[in-house]
């Protein structure tokens, strides 16, 4: 029996435990999200007041916050056809926005390098990465007989090895193709998979869904909606497996079955913005992210619509990007304190994710340098690149710093930002138990939840392998002598990778909150001096 036939039969097997399995799980119906309204409560924040009262200065935080996020405006052409991709892996985004952080930290006096990640024996794919060059996808209403362009983002498509080994550089494209509704049923996919035998061309549109789908009031079966209530505590939990595992599938599904789909659109469940990434992997078949208001429509009427869309891509070997990392000397040179943040983004202002928070980090540094204080221990103040491309610069950064002793990593990521709805909660994700107790005592000294207006919650969680950022690195690979936490603001935090309305909505500084930046940056720099200044006399300070 061939390897083909083995696979069919496992996906075949696949699809009916899949969908067994989901008709005895129940789901939770609610009404969809139809007011989206920004609010980065300066009704209730007296701003000067708040700046006089910060630890941190909170007008150069501001400061970094802006001109990070306004990176999608400034670096960009898109009125002569340029793709604005923010600050995302590799892209003149990125770099210019290692560039502010490397000026910034140079101005301080601290001993600035921009590091270039390169591939390394560990990681030998670091600088390999699909790139979108162009793309544009068009909508046809055959009974109104009119088009529109779609504010969309279209991921590549992932390339056969073989191919790539001879063709770097490709374009895809397709015109007027049927829009299906993907399916749900194991008859909704027995019918589907006759129509794709027809042999025509075709697209599946579905809304937006995953393991952590950030719509806080989804139809979505139970195990997702528990997991998505529980996420922090029951991460390693089955269910993660069990969602996982049903993404794969389906994704082999589409690809072994479907050869004649030649894309999937999806719409998000916000009206105004849709999910944009780095992708820095590819798709296959390639995904088409819309907002809600165009998904729903096309929904509505599916029969009248058709679509025409294409993509002209690279695979790039030699992608250049940095980590910028600033030095404080301290009086035991042997010892290394990392307080770190990503600075790229996927494609939006990427505000929250993280410019807030990279934007912190160098406001710790400026305290330190305003201050006079002589750390410890070395401080490198670090931003990293290629996070959202999948840990690309912290990957080089651990594996080519061995004989470094790390012993403390405070890592932020998406913090300082509002939401009034669903209530979020400012997380310290700590990998050793007893730390975290410690620690704890430090981030108490500052009443988060009075001090944001009762808007948000606090909580410490215990997670042995490091938090999904930049600290999991060094939580997993040195288990032992590294103590790291991670501060993350999160769920569901509806803005998360969203972009739109010409990159206002979304992820954007109008969400940027005086108060919660303040006490958030007063709650690392605590610990940052806890850790670092006079250990022996912790609380006298």
């Amino acid at each position: 029996m061939g390897k083909n036939t083995l696979f069919r039969k496992f996906l075949i097997l696949g699809i009916i435990l899949l969908f067994i399995g989901a008709s005895f799980i129940p789901s939770i119906n609610s009404n969809i999200i139809q007011t989206e309204v920004k609010n980065n409560n300066s009704g209730h924040q007296t701003i000067v007041s708040i700046i006089n009262e910060s630890m941190l200065d909170l007008e150069y935080i501001y400061n970094i916050t802006r001109d990070l996020s306004y990176i999608i405006f400034t670096e960009y052409n898109e009125s002569a056809g340029e793709l604005a991709k923010g600050r995302s892996f590799g892209t003149k985004g990125e770099h210019k926005a290692a560039k502010i952080l490397y000026d910034n930290l140079t101005e301080l006096g601290l001993f600035t390098i921009k590091e270039q990640i390169k591939n390394i024996p560990r990681y030998p794919r670091l600088t390999y990465a699909y790139e979108t060059l162009d793309f544009k996808m068009i909508l046809t209403n055959k009974t109104s007989n009119s088009n529109e362009t779609v504010d969309c983002q279209i991921t590549p498509l992932k390339l056969d090895p073989e191919l790539l080994s001879t063709q770097l550089e490709c374009n895809f494209s397709y015109i007027g193709l049927k829009i299906k509704q993907k399916p749900k049923s194991v008859y909704e996919w027995l019918d589907a998979r006759a129509y794709d035998k027809k042999g025509k061309d075709y697209v599946f549109i579905e809304e937006g869904r995953s393991v952590l789908d950030r719509n806080p009031n989804a139809s979505l079966p139970l195990d997702v909606k528990l997991l998505r209530k529980f996420f922090y505590p029951i991460r390693t939990f089955p269910m993660v497996a069990w969602s996982y595992l049903k993404s794969k599938i389906k994704k082999s599904i589409l690809h072994e079955f479907f050869p004649h789909c030649k894309g999937v659109i999806v719409y998000d469940f916000t009206y105004d913005t849709y999910n944009t990434g780095s992708n820095p992997e590819g798709k296959m078949p390639p995904c088409l992210s819309i907002n809600g208001s165009t998904g729903r429509r096309v929904i509505q009427d599916i029969e009248n619509f058709t679509v025409d869309f294409y993509v002209k891509q690279r695979y790039n070997k030699s992608v250049i990007s940095y980590n910028v990392i600033g030095q404080l000397n301290g009086t035991d040179p042997s010892k290394t304190v990392i307080v770190d943040c990503l600075y790229d983004s996927v494609w939006c202002q990427g505000t929250g994710d993280s410019a807030i928070g990279m934007a912190i980090v160098l406001g710790i540094a400026k305290y330190f340098v305003d201050y006079n204080i002589k750390p410890d221990y070395n401080i490198k103040f670090i931003g990293f690149g290629g996070e959202e491309a999948g840990l690309r610069g912290v990957k080089y950064y651990e594996a080519t710093h061995k004989d470094e002793d790390i012993i403390y990593v405070i890592d932020m990521n998406q913090v300082g930002f509002t939401q009034d709805y669903p209530r979020l909660q400012l997380n310290l994700l700590v990998n050793k138990y007893g730390f975290m107790n410690e620690i704890w005592k430090v981030a108490k000294r500052t009443d988060y939840v009075k001090r944001t207006g009762d808007t948000a919650d606090i909580a410490k969680k215990w997670w042995p392998l490091g938090a999904p950022s930049d600290n999991k690195l060094f939580a997993q690979n040195r288990p032992f002598r590294c103590k790291t936490v991670c501060f993350l603001k999160d769920f569901p935090w509806i803005w998360h990778h969203r972009d739109g309305l010409g990159h206002t909505a979304g992820d954007v500084l109008d969400y940027f909150d005086w108060r919660d930046v303040s006490a958030t940056g007063e709650i690392a720099l605590n610990i940052t001096k806890y850790l670092t200044v006079n250990p022996n006399e912790q609380f006298k300070t």
